[in-house]
């Protein structure tokens, strides 16, 4: 690595608040000119559903990628048999196009110190550089037990680019289905072969949204907990209250067992993006009204909504720790769980009379 000198901010995406799936997804959004601060600000979500033994969560009702009606943004997988074909064809989509994501993994990216965690998939964006340079642009930040992770933007070599696009499938039913689920809609990784295993996201068509009228039906969704693709609902998806039906069940039974807790993170992106809705949602704009009532709403979020969903994931997070060590997990998990599930009702509610 050359120049890896500034760890990065919050800066212009808020990374602190976002997945690093969605973190760099905000940043090729916002690179083509989709207002990726009302994407995601507008969209206070949880679907979940039941695949075998396996959980599964939806965060957006919205893809990240549009619907097809407000905007769309084509993206498609592509893959390399060397990291020298990867990094030429990354430096010429970034190039072309602006930005483009790299689909690495925590373990080949030097700015990550995993200090022992399972490796994961790990999204960031690239951007064009100075001759002979890319940008790299991860302002994905997080703590865990191996520290704070700052994130990092900075100049790489972009022949150098392609060996950070190592990018094998998910070693844990988990996080692949983080992966698949990440901007909103079914994605599944093509079939693993080692003739291409250096991945990227290219950008293969677009559509910008009109601001006129945007946020109104993005919180409308909200507000109604529907889920916009028809594809998507498909899938069938328990959305609004009847998510928290699912999982007061489901955690109900699954208290003393180990496997429960490999779903925290979901449970961490979920408390994550109420952040981003709390920072996001009093740049909203609808038409006829103020944004006094926004304000209001988005203050009532971070000062009520937030600080439940956190309880929420300290108590997940105690719970694992005592069950991996074999001690009896603590039922707090499950109130944390009835009050975030009434307050969720009660945003909706809020939402609604504002709209």
């Amino acid at each position: 690595m050359h120049e890896m000198t500034r760890p990065a901010g919050t800066g212009e995406v808020r990374g602190d608040l976002l997945s690093c799936y969605s973190t760099a997804t905000a940043g090729l959004l916002r690179a083509i000119g989709v207002p990726d601060v009302l994407v995601f600000g507008t969209q206070l979500f949880l679907g979940v559903r039941r695949s075998g033994t396996l959980m599964e969560f939806l965060h957006y009702h919205t893809p990240l990628t549009g619907d097809g009606e407000l905007y769309r943004v084509d993206l498609r997988r592509r893959g390399a048999a060397a990291p020298e074909e990867a990094a030429e064809g990354i430096v010429r989509h970034a190039c072309e196009t602006g930005a483009a994501i790299v689909t690495g993994r925590t373990t080949h990216l030097p700015w990550i110190e995993t200090g022992g965690a399972e490796p994961a998939p790990h999204w960031f964006l690239v951007r064009p550089g100075a001759p002979g340079m890319v940008e790299v642009d991860d302002r994905f930040l997080w703590t865990d037990d191996a520290g704070l992770h700052p994130g990092f933007v900075g100049s790489v070599p972009a022949a150098e680019i392609g060996a950070y696009a190592w990018s094998p499938p998910p070693p844990s039913p988990e996080q692949a289905s983080r992966e698949r689920w990440a901007l909103g809609d079914r994605r599944d990784r093509p079939p693993w072969s080692p003739r291409r295993p250096w991945q990227w996201l290219e950008l293969t068509g677009r559509r910008v949204p009109e601001a006129a009228g945007f946020a109104a039906v993005m919180l409308a969704r909200s507000a109604t907990a529907r889920i916009a693709d028809p594809e998507v609902a498909a899938h069938g998806w328990a959305c609004g209250r009847a998510a928290f039906d699912v999982l007061r069940e489901w955690l109900g039974r699954g208290l003393a067992d180990p496997a429960t807790y490999r779903h925290n993170n979901d449970f961490w992106v979920a408390a994550r993006n109420r952040k981003m809705v709390a920072a996001s949602l009093r740049h909203a704009r609808l038409p006829g009204r103020g944004v006094g009532a926004l304000e209001e709403l988005s203050d009532w979020v971070g000062a009520t909504l937030v600080p439940a969903w956190t309880l929420l994931v300290r108590a997940l997070h105690y719970n694992a720790r005592r069950v991996a060590t074999g001690g009896r997990p603590r039922p707090d998990a499950l109130t944390a769980l009835n009050a975030v599930a009434d307050l969720e009702d009660d945003f909706r509610t809020r939402l609604g009379d504002v709209l």
